[in-house]
């Protein structure tokens, strides 16, 4: 499976046609990425057939959240699942960087108020986890079914020990999605490194490595090609 976050009808219609499998939506990219609006939710929806999870995140920064905020993006969390997001990306944490529990389980019995088929997936909150491999087994008695995560470091290149252990510890009750500086030229080892079936990225960056606002199809259909064959050669194991 291959996962590109987007935050425009153009990123994601570049996205779909270059071999993405699924699209992570969220606004203002440039700075990790919030909420998006209803008109975007709802835009993506009619334009993209592909499975489409929504960024849950209120604001830019931290993912310490006061009650107020919390609350607010509980509502999101309805609210996309209503537009029919197949599911959302979400997190929060204490000060100490443990895990907001309860704002965990609160999201999850919002998204399956709305729809018993949505997914539900914690973002990048979890690379600061204290306990990684006892949240993921905490994750899994909640019903999660996916961590974004960079594996701790700011990309997924560097942390491939962690990634392949807590993809161990998962052992196919939950999935790891690397993430962080995902490209062409590293998708390979990380798969390979990790044990793991699925990338993520954002593919902003050319292959002479300059950025753009928007994402590269040829980057985006090189590493569908890298994952098609890896996971055929896991198959003929």
């Amino acid at each position: 499976m291959l996962e590109v976050c987007v935050d425009t009808i153009e990123a994601l219609e570049i996205a779909i046609d270059s071999g993405a499998q699924r699209i992570e939506l969220s606004e203002n990219l440039s700075v990790g990425g919030v909420t998006p609006s209803v008109e975007l939710i709802s835009k993506a929806r009619r334009a993209c057939a592909e499975s489409l999870i929504v960024l849950i995140r209120c604001r830019e920064g931290d993912f310490c959240y006061t009650d107020q905020e919390r609350e607010l993006m509980l509502e999101q969390v309805a609210q996309a699942i209503r537009l029919g997001a197949d599911g959302v990306a979400l997190g929060a944490c204490h000060q100490d960087h443990s895990l907001d529990w309860d704002f965990l389980y609160r999201a999850h019995r919002v998204v399956k108020d709305v729809s018993l088929a949505a997914s539900l997936v914690v973002h990048r909150v979890f690379d600061n986890a204290l306990d990684p491999t006892g949240a993921i087994e905490r994750l899994i008695e909640l019903g999660y079914e996916r961590i974004l995560t960079s594996g701790g470091a700011l990309r997924a290149i560097d942390s491939v020990d962690s990634l392949r252990e807590w993809q161990m510890v998962a052992s196919n009750r939950l999935e790891i999605l690397p993430a962080g500086g995902v490209h062409a030229l590293n998708a390979q080892v990380i798969l390979q490194s990790t044990g793991c079936r699925q990338l993520h990225g954002s593919f902003t960056a050319s292959d002479t490595g300059k950025s753009d606002r928007m994402p590269s199809g040829t980057q985006i259909a090189k590493v569908r090609r890298i994952l098609d064959e890896y996971l055929a050669g896991s198959c003929e194991r």
